[in-house]
Formats: structure tokens, sequence, C-alpha cells
């Protein structure tokens, strides 16, 4: 998702103006937010900088995010939703094994724009003992991100654990893995996947990418899955 979009005039048109609103003040958010990550840290910036950025008041941000940890989880949607998009383009939402794939693809891919945003996400994730609860993306959000994606209405916007658990669901009905498959543990080592290797490729200096890919493949075939996209 680039921190800079120009909208075009006709796609939402068919949604009410109230709804367009809401939709666009909450992506300039987000947004500015990403902007921002390109030169600090989470805990660098500041939400009267982020409202300066989008136009808006402080009192406006906070009738759309309840905090700034609430814009993290956002963008972790929309970045899902950008994941499924990609999933479909490459003809990968059809199988457990192409879905997990295009998981790690898409994310190594744009972890090279801006490495900090991966990261920030992860670090986030582990300090937060508590129960996030986020509202979902609009209809009009979605075709204001992706409007020449075709279908962007019906993907799945899920964080790390949804698309694990949708990929697993799949690979189960598939017959892709092993009946005798835990589910739940298998998940477990996954996202443990997910988000341990890139703080090794970071600190070791290697591609992220490939180890993401090579770390699947030997979970996926130890777990008895062949490698077949």
């Amino acid at each position: 998702m680039s921190a800079k979009r120009k909208y075009p005039s006709d796609s939402l048109l068919r949604f009410p103006l109230k709804e367009r609103k809401f939709a666009k003040t909450r992506t300039n958010l987000v947004l500015a937010f990403l902007s921002e990550f390109e030169s600090k840290d989470f805990d660098s910036i500041k939400i009267k900088n982020l409202c300066e950025i989008a136009e808006v008041s402080e009192p406006t941000f906070y009738n759309y995010f309840s905090e700034k940890g609430d814009l993290l989880l956002h963008y972790i949607q929309i970045w899902g939703l950008q994941v499924s998009a990609f999933a479909k383009e490459m003809k990968l939402s059809e199988s457990g094994w192409g879905l997990l794939s295009a998981l790690f693809r898409y994310t190594a891919k744009e972890s090279k724009k801006n490495p900090r945003i991966l990261l920030e996400i992860i670090s986030f994730q582990a300090k937060n003992k508590r129960t996030l609860k986020q509202s979902k993306l609009t209809g009009a959000e979605r075709v204001l991100l992706f409007p020449n994606t075709a279908g962007i209405e019906e993907l799945n916007a899920d964080g790390v654990e949804g698309i694990i658990q949708n990929a697993l669901s799949i690979a189960a009905k598939n017959g892709e893995l092993s009946e005798s498959t835990d589910w739940k543990s298998f998940g477990m080592v996954l996202g443990s996947c997910f988000f341990g290797v890139p703080i090794l490729a970071f600190q070791l200096n290697q591609n992220l990418e490939k180890l993401w890919l090579d770390s699947l493949s030997y979970l996926w075939r130890g777990a008895g899955g062949i490698t077949k996209e």
C-alpha cells in the first residue's frame, strides 16, 4: 500500500456520500501513518502530526480510531486484503499451500519497500497483551483502495492468524495434508515461522523471501504435504 494515492473520481459513486467521506478520511489517516513510518518508529509517531498530514482535527481522529495502535490494526486488515488480492491474481487461492506461499511471498516483497513496518507490527503484537477490537473494512474502503480489482468486496481481509487458518481449512478440504494432522499445532508453528523468521533475516542481513519460503517448504513437507502450486 503506497503512502501516496490519487483517488479515482468515479469509483465510489455507488456508495452514499457519508460512506465515501468515512472511507476517504480513514484511509487518509492510514496513509499518513505509513508516511510517518518511512522515517520514524511507532512510538515516535504523534497523533497530532498524523492529523496535520491527513488535514483533519484531533477530535476527528478519535471519531475514527480510539488510539494510535488502531491504525496499525487497520493497516493489517488492508495488508490482509492485499494478500488475498495477490493470491487471487496469481491463482494461488484455491490451495492451502498456494495461499500460504502467497502470504509469505507478498509480505516479503512489500517489506522491501519499508522493512520498518513489518518489524513494528511484530513488536506491537508481541507487546500487546489485551484482546484488540477493530472495525472491519467497509465496502467503500475496499473499492477506494482497490478500484480495479474485481470482487474486492468479497475477498478476505484477515490478519496472519486468519490467513493461516483459512489456508489450513482449504488444505484439509483438498486433502493436501494428512488427515492425522494436528491443525491447531501446525497453525501455531506456521505463525511462529511468520513472526520469527523476519527478525533473523534482518539481523543477519539475509533474503527474507528466500528464508520464509524455504522454512515454509520444510514445515509443509515435514507435515506430509506436497509443495505444488
